[in-house]
């Protein structure tokens, strides 16, 4: 409002009235402001300098006309538009104007120049240094700016060679060739340029590429905060002309990678490969007709829990308990990939229960695979299963599954989506907060790049029938084949055990999701007593890395690991999945039945062949090489030649001890093999055992032998069974054996740890109140683990568990012991070796950070996760995801190495929070000394001990006793309120009837199974449609429950804690 554009004479007069009323009216002043109308303009600036006495000499001027909302975009030097004759007028205007005040420092003169009459016109005068004062700096030989704004503040002004304390005056100017700079924002184009903070999962700048400057201040890692500007670097670079100079800056943009976040790269590149930027006409309205659509899925809806995978997910890293994540059904996974054309690795979504809606802003090729979600695209129904093509422009909408069968869906897009790689994979891993976008599920507003889909690609490409992984129906027990072992009968379970583990529907239970999936079942009879020295009950063992996909006792109750899971742990695993049934753990619901059948190893050897070559026929269709009947045919003709096999059992050898420790080759599924030494004892010398099998088989470089790793007194190796027949491992392995040598008198390099420890602290009693308050309230490490720990070991209380824990040095012996680096540590000095069982069940969540001992072991958590250790203390983090502080860096984001020994001394909380704070930020550094550990001394230290560690022994052993009685006692006594409630909410159930003949009232129902985590309503409580009333914990997500009707609650059926099946009715509304 009141400014005017005046064309004419006519239009002069009648808008200056129409002007003067207006600033009466609404100001009380009738002023009016003219101005000439500059209708082509170009923004230009020119660099000046001043000594504050007078003389002030100019570096050129910069053009700086393509900005959005007056910010700058881009900038060169020379302008295109601007003649000798107008830069002589124009950098004498400024010196004149700036030597007038006798300007000191740098600063930057502004002008508006008239395109079509060559005049130009003053804006103002910025009194400081710009951004663009690279370039500047670029064509005057190299000058530094910044040198020279200090060094007048010392009056050691430099000339022409840049020598100090020479008169300004003598200086000339010396430009020559052509610069340009762009910005590089945290900014979205595809949402007006709005900010995009969040952690950038990659940045890439070029390298050593000559002419090209780079100012930055990120890095891989960084998390840019939405408190500053938006500015993540300039790009910049210099050659002989323009046309050279765009070419440069084309080419350096291309090697410039930020990923992570939403940037204007994409739209830098298009616009300096724009021909209209390549003709010069760059005035400042350059940007009102300049369009550019990045190539991206945006966020309109999430969905639950909708996070980019990828297969086969992060290998290589179990050993260290960095899980592979990736896709839960694999086998939907693939397919969907295989539908697209596209390369088996390439990232897609996976979404649970409820699927995004997703805007595509290119065209593409899509594929829906996995459980049966409602789908529309453009509201017109998306068929499952089968390749379809979008359109730029179109949203695609997946809804909720339809309830029989399956949990999880899979989207492929053509091309893969273009996320940032994480230890050599796209998967997300949340629980660690890292891979995928941001490392987390997605949420709306989220956008991902990806590729316009390419010519010749084949939309309408089904899957046959008979590849589809086939899901059993509603009611229907799911089959999943398994190979036995490592642990079975009858050395951890009597053989009715195994019996009942092959002849019994197990049930899925609520609390399960991609770490696990747990089960309800007939508990073990256990063919010992307790675990000895893994823990007080029977299901304790030394720590050993587990199989993806084995059937894991933590206590009781069996839990399927699954992608997400920890890798090292003290718990037994009777059998373990085949890798082709795997997927269907990720498809299983809350309450289905599950049979597990024991295979061969030939049977899951041909298998997964087949498999294999399904999926290259799949994608020769997608990609147009086959017909769909060709690749049917040859797929159902394959014949596979199965190597020879060893007999499928549990412990497939057992080497004698003579001369010997003795070890067990025992088998794990279908890709793995668990070697063990020794007794079930704690010794450290089976370790370095451990430690030298795994340097011998790396040193051979054995094709197929995928990783080795390390337990307390195992090695747990995976195989590639096609390219490593098992037969071939086995022989391999006996050959390492005869290799070894003697480990009594190695000498081992170590590294000394000291860590502060907060003993006894708030976090940890938090975390055990919500232990309390969602999985068990009644058992004897409760309400403190630390006085637990006291009782089950003979001491007098909290102060002598204090004493041990600090004076111990502990030595790590695994790492990944839950997860992410977490180590499995145990004290050098046998007297030091507290004994202790883990929680039954596990917790659902741990600080990052505590301090626990489980059995005889010392772990330290790197993240907030599950666990089962006693909690004692917490310390500092012991991960950094992109390893930005020492001593971790992006190639080993975890602190601990096997060897290393940890010793702990005692901080306050307040003291461990300013500790914690500094180490975050890369000011406090860890004490690490370098030492060599001499097995030839510790054995003969062991030797000087033996009876007092014994006596000790005996003094657990005793306590033990007790306080597992207690625990039989604790576990009676919720079983028997665990009837009641049953009980009860029967009883409830019959109240209900007094509502099913009225329509006024209205039910409102658990669409899933899952334990009642909040109710948010009373009796009597107003409630609108859509309201949430109850909240679910279904699958380790919060799941809400709404109303479909406005009233009054007249009823609540369930209480805090209760388990709600899937249709219970939670609460009733009187509409």
């Amino acid at each position: 409002m009141g400014i005017y554009l005046c064309y004419t004479e006519e239009e002069l007069v009648s808008k200056f009235e129409t002007a003067a009323k207006q600033g009466e009216a609404f100001f009380g002043n009738a002023g009016v402001f003219v101005e000439k109308y500059v209708q082509h303009a170009h923004h230009v600036e020119v660099q000046i300098f001043g000594d504050g006495k007078g003389c002030v000499v100019h570096l050129g001027e910069r053009e700086c006309s393509i900005q959005r909302r007056h910010q700058k975009i881009l900038e060169e030097t020379p302008s295109v538009l601007v003649t000798e004759d107008i830069r002589e007028r124009l950098t004498a205007a400024a010196v004149r104007l700036c030597s007038a005040v006798k300007y000191r420092s740098a600063g930057t003169v502004e002008f508006l120049v008239d395109s079509d009459t060559k005049e130009f016109y003053f804006l103002e005068v910025n009194t400081r240094l710009q951004v663009e004062h690279g370039i500047t700096e670029m064509v005057n030989g190299g000058v530094d700016l910044v040198e020279w704004m200090l060094r007048v503040q010392l009056e050691d002004l430099p000339a022409a060679d840049f020598s100090p304390k020479t008169d300004l005056s003598s200086f000339t100017s010396r430009r020559s060739g052509w610069a340009i700079e762009v910005r590089v924002c945290a900014e979205d184009p595809t949402k007006d340029f709005t900010p995009s903070p969040g952690v950038l999962g990659q940045v890439a700048f070029p390298e050593d590429l000559p002419g090209v400057r780079v100012d930055t201040w990120i890095e891989t890692g960084t998390a840019v905060s939405t408190f500053y500007d938006s500015l993540l670097g300039k790009v910049m670079v210099h050659a002989d002309t323009r046309e050279a100079a765009i070419s440069m800056l084309e080419t350096a943009l291309a090697q410039t990678h930020i990923k992570g976040i939403p940037t204007n790269l994409g739209f830098l590149r298009s616009l300096i490969a724009s021909e209209k930027f390549k003709s010069g006409n760059t005035t400042t309205r350059f940007l009102e007709d300049f369009e550019m659509v990045p190539d991206q899925i945006e966020v309109l809806d999430a969905g639950m829990q909708t996070t980019v995978q990828d297969y086969p997910g992060r290998v290589g890293l179990w050993h260290v308990g960095v899980p592979p994540s990736g896709a839960m059904d694999d086998f939907s996974f693939q397919l969907a990939n295989a539908l697209v054309g596209n390369d088996s690795k390439a990232a897609g979504l996976e979404f649970t229960l409820k699927g995004p809606t997703l805007k595509f802003t290119c065209d593409s090729l899509i594929a829906l695979t996995g459980a049966h979600f409602e789908a529309l695209l453009d509201e017109v129904p998306v068929p499952w299963w089968t390749s379809v093509k979008v359109q730029a422009g179109q949203v695609l909408r997946v809804k909720g599954t339809d309830g029989d069968n399956g949990v999880r869906g899979y989207l492929a897009v053509w091309g893969g989506l273009d996320v940032p790689d994480y230890l050599g994979s796209k998967s997300t891993f949340p629980g660690g907060n890292l891979g995928g976008h941001q490392g987390r599920a997605l949420r709306v507003g989220d956008t991902i790049n990806i590729q316009p889909v390419a010519a010749g690609l084949c939309d309408g490409v089904a899957v046959p029938l008979d590849w589809r992984p086939e899901l059993p129906g509603l009611g229907k027990p799911w089959e999943v084949q398994v190979l036995p072992g490592p642990q079975a009968a009858p050395d951890y379970f009597v053989e009715e055990d195994i019996k009942d583990l092959y002849n019994t529907q197990y049930v899925v239970h609520y609390n399960s999701n991609r770490l696990g999936v747990r089960f309800q079942g007939p508990r073990p009879r256990w063919a010992r007593k307790d675990g000895g020295e893994g823990g007080s009950h029977p299901s304790n063992v030394h720590d050993h890395v587990y199989a993806i996909g084995t059937i894991n006792y933590t206590g009781d109750m069996p839990i399927v690991l699954t992608c997400d899971g920890p890798s090292l742990g003290g718990f037994v695993c009777p059998a373990t999945i085949i890798s082709t049934e795997l997927w269907k753990m990720g498809q299983v619901r809350p309450n289905d039945a599950v049979v597990w059948c024991q295979t061969t190893l030939e049977s899951a050897y041909s298998k997964c062949r087949k498999r294999k070559l399904m999926m290259r026929l799949l994608c020769s269709v997608a990609q147009g090489k086959a017909s769909v009947d060709d690749a049917v045919a040859e797929l159902s003709g394959a014949e596979f030649d199965v190597p020879e096999m060893p007999e499928a059992k549990a412990v497939l050898k057992r080497l004698s001890q003579w001369c010997h420790p003795g070890a067990q080759y025992r088998l794990a599924g279908d890709r793995y093999v668990l070697v063990e030494y020794g007794p079930m004892e704690l010794d450290i010398n089976l370790r370095v055992r451990v430690h030298m099998l795994e340097k011998w088989l790396a040193d051979r470089k054995v094709e197929g032998l995928v990783e080795t790793n390390p337990g307390v007194r195992s090695c747990m190796i995976e195989y590639d069974q096609v390219k490593l027949p098992l037969s071939s491992l086995l022989s391999l392995l006996d050959e390492a054996e005869s290799a070894l040598p003697d480990v009594h008198n190695l000498e081992l390099p170590v590294r000394v740890l000291h860590l502060p420890m907060a003993f006894n602290e708030k976090w940890t009693h938090e975390a055990i109140h919500k232990y309390t308050r969602s999985v068990r309230n009644d058992a004897p490490y409760l309400p403190s683990n630390v006085d637990f720990v006291a009782r089950n070991n003979g001491l007098d209380g909290a102060d002598d568990v204090k004493s041990i824990v600090m004076g111990a040095s502990y030595m790590v012996l695994g790492l990944g012991d839950v997860y992410l680096g977490a180590p499995c540590a145990v004290p050098v000095d046998p007297r030091h070796r507290l004994v202790v069982p883990k929680y039954n069940p596990a917790r659902t969540f741990t600080p990052e950070g505590a301090v626990g001992i489980g059995g005889s072991y010392m772990c330290i958590y790197p993240m907030s996760s599950p666990g089962g250790y006693q909690l004692v203390g917490r310390t500092l983090p012991i991960w950094n995801t992109f390893g930005r502080i020492e001593p971790f860096n992006t190639a080993k984001p975890w602190l601990l190495e096997i060897f290393d020994q940890v010793r702990f001394y005692e901080v306050t909380e307040d003291e461990l929070e300013q500790a914690r704070f500094e180490f975050a930020a890369g000011q406090a550094k860890i004490k690490i000394e370098e030492e060599v550990f001499k097995m030839k001394e510790y054995n003969e230290m062991v030797e000087s001990v033996k009876e007092e560690t014994s006596a000790m022994r005996a003094k657990q052993r005793a306590a033990m006793a007790v306080q597992m009685d207690l625990d039989a006692q604790s576990l009676k006594r919720l079983n028997e309120a665990e009837t009641s409630k049953s009980s009860m909410a029967s009883m409830g159930a019959s109240d209900l009837a007094n509502f099913d003949d009225d329509d006024k009232y209205v039910k409102v129902l658990s669409r899933v199974m899952g334990n009642i985590w909040d109710i948010l309503v009373k009796e009597g409580d107003k409630v609108d449609v859509g309201q949430t009333v109850i909240v679910l914990e279904a699958m380790k997500m919060e799941y809400a429950i709404t109303t479909p009707s406005a009233g009054t609650v007249r009823a609540i059926t369930v209480e805090r804690s209760q388990l709600a099946e899937q249709g219970t009715t939670l609460v009733v509304v009187e509409v």
